[in-house]
């Protein structure tokens, strides 16, 4: 195999590019995603006189009911509250639970406004990260192609002009 088969630094990198870095950077657009609709979810729920607080289970439930749960207010004071939980749990785990400008649990007045609020943010970032990592993607699988392209034209050339200087026979 002639050493120049092989391809150059360059061509290794965009291949990198697009086995490496776009999946990697696909996860982490997945993770930035969920971040952000928590984040607009949250807003939504404060927005509307609610907040979020991590609880921690202070009971045990065999599968879905009442628990005792127990957490810290703004204030630093804990407090503790019996609420539903959608499943089994465990003493120690923690749950999220809204809670309303008096501290108590309750919903926030909107739960599909809230939980709508996170959905569009998330595939806002979904879709505008996964249209340029799709354009990263498609960029590098050019510009190797026309690199290695045109690594094959000069070899070819080379090749031509060789040709070209054997006598005829």
């Amino acid at each position: 195999m002639n050493p120049t088969d092989e391809p150059d630094g360059v061509e290794r990198a965009l291949t990198g590019l697009r086995r490496v870095v776009v999946p990697v950077a696909a996860g982490l657009l997945l993770l930035l995603a969920i971040a952000v609709g928590d984040a607009a979810e949250t807003a939504a729920a404060r927005a509307a006189g609610t907040t979020r607080v991590s609880a921690t289970v202070l009971g045990t439930t065999a599968g879905p009911g009442p628990v005792d749960v127990g957490w810290t207010d703004d204030r630093g004071v804990v407090r503790t509250a019996t609420v539903t939980v959608g499943g089994r749990v465990a003493p120690g785990r923690t749950v999220g639970l809204w809670v309303g400008p008096d501290g108590d649990p309750a919903a926030p007045e909107h739960p599909t406004e809230v939980r709508t609020a996170g959905i569009l943010r998330s595939a806002t970032v979904l879709v505008v990260g996964g249209f340029g990592l799709v354009a990263v993607y498609a960029a590098a699988g050019v510009a190797g192609r026309a690199r290695a392209a045109g690594r094959l034209d000069r070899e070819w050339r080379a090749v031509e002009a060789r040709w070209r200087e054997l006598p005829r026979g």
